[in-house]
């Protein structure tokens, strides 16, 4: 029996949660980031943010990055 809750196995699965794409997603300005989009509710966003925004494993490379310097 088939439903329409049915999920594709071949679809991409996004965010640090390992699911399909639903609701409202934000990519991660980070060109390399290795997951790259992200359901806001998993990262806490409720509305887009101003400028860039940088998924939190991102951010720590950044930061340490910066650290080096």
């Amino acid at each position: 029996m088939t439903s329409d809750l049915d999920i594709d196995p071949n679809e991409p699965t996004y965010c640090k949660c390992h699911q399909v794409s639903y609701g409202e997603m934000i990519a991660c300005d980070n060109e390399d980031c290795a997951i790259e989009w992200f359901h806001y509710s998993c990262v806490g966003l409720v509305g887009p943010p101003k400028g860039k925004w940088y998924c939190e494993d991102c951010q720590a490379l950044m930061n340490k990055k910066n650290k080096k310097k």
